[in-house]
């Protein structure tokens, strides 16, 4: 069938709209793609956002479990003066009161400045806090048993935590002034007082 150009231009209305009308198609297509393609973004994110508030919400929990489970623990370390700051006063009277307890002569003693503890483990997210002053003591003791009678004595006041390094037992009279007759040795032994102090991180 030939086709006269009356009849081209009798269709050439009825084109233009079809033309129209499959462009407004594509383009509503192309924008509805791009809608639920950034729906779907929308989506994943809010997704992502609740599994992280679920993992907040029961990781508080835990922690709160934690707190709870360790909370009288570490208020009866905060109590004997291992949370927080230093006692100095507290481990001298404590350390007189045990000398007295004992039954000794009386104890010299000396304090260092206070200092990282050496002996903390290195991968405990608190090593970093634990820190220790060394105090030297000496005193004099009939025999050998008398030293463990005065750290049990120590130990009863509660003046905190301390570890003992070591002592060294010598007589009576050798090193500096000499001592009460009635002592026949002369103690030197070493403690280190320690503390954990919190600070502003997490305790």
């Amino acid at each position: 069938m030939n086709l006269s150009r009356k009849d081209f231009q009798s269709i050439k209305t009825p084109l233009m709209a079809l033309a129209l009308a499959v462009a407004a198609s594509l383009t509503m297509l192309a924008i509805t793609d791009r809608k639920l393609a950034s729906s779907e973004m929308n989506y994943r994110n809010q997704l992502t956002a609740l599994t992280e508030a679920r993992t907040r919400y029961q990781r508080s929990g835990e922690e709160h479990e934690s707190i709870l489970r360790y909370l009288e623990s570490y208020r009866a370390l905060e109590k004997i003066g291992f949370v927080g700051t230093e006692q100095r006063l507290n481990w001298v009277e404590s350390l007189r009161m045990a000398n007295k307890n004992a039954g000794l002569f009386g104890v010299d003693y000396q304090l260092t400045a206070q200092e990282p503890f050496p002996f903390a483990v290195s991968d405990n997210p608190i090593a970093n806090q634990v820190k220790h002053s060394r105090m030297t003591i000496t005193f004099g003791v009939l025999h050998e048993g008398e030293l463990a009678r005065l750290f049990l004595a120590l130990s009863a006041q509660q003046p905190g935590l301390f570890s003992l390094n070591g002592c060294s037992i010598d007589r009576a009279g050798r090193q500096g002034d000499p001592l009460p007759r009635q002592a026949n040795l002369t103690a030197r032994c070493e403690l280190s007082w320690l503390t954990l102090e919190p600070g502003g991180g997490k305790s």
